[in-house]
């Protein structure tokens, strides 16, 4: 009896011990929540993505990041480290330098996660609970939104009118103004307004506005090309000579057909600024039906369907067409081709996407829609409205796969608004 009492006691001693060792030794992976309603999940890429790679995506803002080079990283993304040892413990985010683009991933540390929006950041509370081998075990939850003031401020220019985006400090801005009709004196408006990528040699972006005096259809195309641009360094200019013999269309951005105005408009249009290489099929066929629907929508200002069309128009320069040859002959009899860094023969670059971002307004309500579309020659010849609905996008995601914030100047809460959704039957086809 006594040796049965002394097993007893014995076992009941070790099943202690053994619960104790549990609670300092938890089974592989395991990752515990410091504050309610997080989520878990195990991401890999910290050695090498050859070991194994995935992506997190927060369900709260359906874009992902992910690790390179053992630092968290993900387009639109910033992080900033914090002391902390739980994400409940976690109540002020930091000023904004403390944030950055990349931050290395170290164990037991957590982060402020802040995605831009733009017109506000999407906020987010990451804690990394474990590094084994190539694995990383996080915690994340969402916080608040931080409303961001995101509008241009008017320096002696008129960057802030709706169509701007927000400026780039990077780039050069530039306006151009022209007369309102081709009779001598005649009042000068704002034309169009663009950002100049001087090391591209190619525009960010071209905006403006149809209104019932920009919208009139009084001349016809001038062809004035080989303009010097005056707003531009003659060493950063781009000329003829580099769109010579290289199988592509000198296209518009904003479209000749968008500024008939007058003639000083329209030959504006012409400055090379304005101008990027297309494949012709693409130019000549799709871009051309859906400029001719946009001009439609533009000119309705004059009738009083919107009182205003806002326009922004641009390539991608961050995503080219690398290592092309084209099936199609350009009018010069040649092929479109371009080398693994994007460059046409000319030295231009040549992007694989073109946009557009439209905002109607009338009476004070507004709407919008974007057009994401791939620089091809397999786009239908004779698009109407559904070819054009493949290609359709929010305002917001067209931000996300271009990097500008457009229609920055709309007050927040109409931005955020109009930007998150778009609606084909929010406007007259």
């Amino acid at each position: 009896m006594k040796r049965l009492s002394y097993l007893f006691i014995l076992l009941a001693g070790l099943l202690v011990v053994s619960c104790d060792d549990a609670s300092n030794s938890l089974p592989y992976g395991y990752i515990g929540q410091t504050e309610q309603g997080s989520d878990t999940y195990v991401m890999k890429g910290y050695e090498s993505a050859g070991n194994g790679f995935n992506v997190y995506k927060p369900e709260a803002i359906g874009t992902p990041f992910y690790i390179k080079s053992k630092a968290f990283t993900g387009r639109n993304y910033a992080f900033a480290p914090v002391s902390g040892e739980s994400l409940e413990g976690l109540t002020t985010v930091p000023a904004a330098n403390a944030f950055s683009e990349n931050a290395e991933v170290k164990p037991a540390t957590c982060y402020w996660v802040r995605f831009n929006r733009y017109n506000h950041y999407q906020m987010g509370k990451l804690r990394v609970a474990y590094i084994n081998g190539n694995e990383v075990g996080i915690e994340y939850v969402a916080a608040d939104d931080v409303d961001v003031n995101n509008a241009n401020v008017a320096n002696g220019n008129k960057a802030d009118k709706l169509e701007i985006p927000a400026l780039n400090a990077a780039n050069q801005y530039i306006e151009y103004y022209a007369s309102v009709s081709d009779e001598e004196g005649a009042e000068q408006v704002l034309n169009f307004s663009l950002e100049y990528i001087a090391s591209k040699k190619h525009s960010a972006w071209v905006a403006f506005d149809f209104d019932p005096i920009t919208s009139q259809d009084n001349v016809k195309r001038t062809n004035e090309w080989e303009q010097d641009d005056p707003n531009i360094d003659n060493s950063v200019e781009v000329t003829e000579s580099m769109h010579k013999s290289d199988g592509y269309d000198k296209g518009h951005i904003c479209a000749s057909e968008d500024r008939v105005y007058s003639t000083s408009a329209n030959k504006q249009t012409f400055y090379y600024s304005n101008i990027s290489p297309q494949i012709g099929s693409f130019n000549q066929k799709y871009w051309a039906a859906l400029e001719k629907q946009v001009q439609t929508w533009g000119r309705s200002t004059g009738n009083g369907v919107y009182d205003k069309l806002y326009v922004v128009k641009g390539g991608t320069t961050d995503r080219l067409l690398t290592n092309f040859t084209g099936v199609k002959k350009a009018n010069d009899g040649l092929y479109p081709t371009t080398n693994a860094e994007g460059l046409t023969p000319g030295g231009l670059i040549c992007p694989s996407y073109y946009y557009m971002a439209l905002l109607s307004e009338k009476a004070g309500v507004y709407h919008a829609i974007a057009f994401f579309v791939p620089h091809s020659e397999l786009l239908p010849d004779n698009p109407g409205k559904n070819e054009f609905m493949v290609y359709a996008v929010s305002i917001e995601s067209l931000e996300y796969e271009t990097g500008i914030d457009f229609f920055c100047n709309l007050p927040n809460e109409i931005e955020k608004k109009v930007e998150a959704v778009y609606n084909a039957e929010d406007w007259v086809w």
